[in-house]
């Protein structure tokens, strides 16, 4: 912070001179006390004072904000606990004003109204009417002082509900309607077919108060509409959806990555499974998410259980690699791939990779033998119902040897696949969806797998 240099008297800049002279060694002590008509023990404690002052700014300081002294200190949190202890006086004073009022029948508050059993055929009461009454005792109550919490507590009402009716006050709204569904009239087919559209066009997305706003009709009509176009909407996308079985194992594989852990200790799986039945052929720890490590999983998964006819893999990048492409060729492996951005074609899978996570929840330390143990569990001791209260390992045990012939069948893939391409184009999206259509194709038409329109 700059500080300004002060300004100087003119009778005492010639004393101020003296004793720059002096500090700066011109003058000798005995010399400026005979200038400055001073004893030269006073000149000499004059001196001291001043270097002493220069000195202590020169030198370095405790970081931070300078301390309050201890008895400024104290008499400042005496002064905040008067003025505490002064509100709270004023505040019952306020409650007792209050009081006195209620007793003298000024100020009403809130009485609980009767149950219509309980005796008294008095008409209902107008909720507006009601509300308006409350409204104006909070007035008189904050003309008393009380604060608007205070207001609204005596009178029964919450601050949320205070402020909503001012606002209404101030737009010279209704302040409060009957509570459940009036009897109004059925909204009419134009206002209907206009909601309805509108909600369409929205997708469902609008609230029901803007679509009322939008339709001119009430809110409750306008959820109504939303209701039922959200429901058709929702009916006509399954009905577009379709689902693919796959009744027999061995047929379809899927494989993917399973994220272990948070970093910089995470560990990375490849897990594969069948697609008929939740049977785990393989769970191992890679080092890196390569391709090479792709390739090498699907080596030992394939000797060891087995080629499948297809492949199901998402789009990741060590996915689709001269290695993995490698080892899919020489045990005559089709590789599908789903939809861009599209998980739920390999739902079955990621439902596995819940349970992985969740199984993994408890243990301490993740490793192949923890790995191994878990598929040997889920695959032996989980009876499930799709299986007939069977384990997925017996499911697999019980497989019959697959009889379709490989070379036949990825001839046959490619001629689909020509075929489509004619139709669907010639761009990389056309291909692919081309490439999944004819392999799908190819073993609908061979009883392997099974497609069901409109979901389940």
């Amino acid at each position: 912070m700059y500080t300004t240099q002060p300004k100087m008297p003119p009778e005492i800049a010639a004393l101020y001179e003296t004793i720059l002279q002096a500090l700066s060694g011109t003058l000798t002590p005995t010399e400026a006390a005979e200038k400055l008509k001073l004893s030269t023990v006073q000149c000499h404690n004059l001196l001291n004072r001043a270097a002493a002052g220069v000195l202590e700014a020169l030198l370095p300081k405790k970081p931070g904000r300078k301390s309050m002294p201890e008895v400024e200190r104290r008499l400042r949190e005496e002064n905040e606990e008067n003025q505490r202890l002064q509100e709270r006086v004023d505040t019952i004073d306020r409650l007792m004003t209050v009081a006195g009022g209620i007793l003298r029948g000024q100020v009403r508050t809130v009485r609980r109204k009767k149950k219509s059993g309980e005796g008294g055929g008095d008409e209902p009461e107008d909720p507006d009417g009601a509300a308006r009454r409350r409204a104006n005792e909070v007035a008189k109550l904050r003309e008393a002082g009380l604060s608007a919490a205070i207001a609204a507590a005596l009178v029964g009402v919450s601050s949320a509900t205070l402020r909503r009716w001012w606002q209404r006050l101030r737009a010279g709204e209704v302040l409060c309607r009957r509570r459940g569904p009036t009897h109004s009239r059925e909204v009419s087919e134009e206002k209907r077919s206009q909601a309805s559209g509108l909600a369409r066009e929205l997708r469902g997305l609008c609230g029901a108060m803007a679509l009322a706003r939008a339709a001119g009709v009430s809110r409750r009509q306008a959820a109504r509409i939303k209701a039922e176009v959200v429901t058709a909407l929702e009916r006509e996308r399954v009905a577009r959806c379709s689902t693919v079985l796959v009744h027999q194992p061995g047929v379809m594989r899927s494989l993917d990555q399973l994220y272990i852990g948070q970093r910089p200790a995470q560990r990375l799986a490849l897990l594969a499974s069948d697609a008929a039945v939740a049977y785990r052929t393989s769970a191992k720890l890679i080092q890196a998410y390569t391709g090479s490590e792709v390739a090498r999983v699907l080596g030992d998964d394939f000797a060891e259980h087995g080629a499948p006819l297809v492949m199901r893999m998402d789009r990741a990048s060590p996915h689709d690699t001269t290695a993995v492409r490698e080892v899919l060729r020489e045990h005559e492996v089709l590789l599908l791939h789903g939809p861009p951005r599209y998980p739920q074609y390999y739902g079955q899978h990621e439902r596995q990779n819940r349970e992985h996570r969740a199984w993994l929840v408890y243990s301490n330390a993740v490793d192949e033998s923890e790995l191994e143990e878990m598929r040997r569990v889920l695959n032996e001791r989980w009876l499930r119902a799709s299986l007939g209260w069977r384990p997925a390992a017996a499911v697999w045990a019980a497989r019959r040897e697959l009889r379709t012939n490989r070379r036949e069948l990825r001839l046959d893939v490619v001629r689909r696949k020509a075929q489509l391409r004619l139709r669907l184009g010639s761009n990389v999206a056309a291909m692919r969806r081309a490439e999944r259509l004819a392999i799908e194709e190819a073993l609908e038409d061979r009883g392997l797998i099974r497609r069901i329109a409109g979901g389940r």
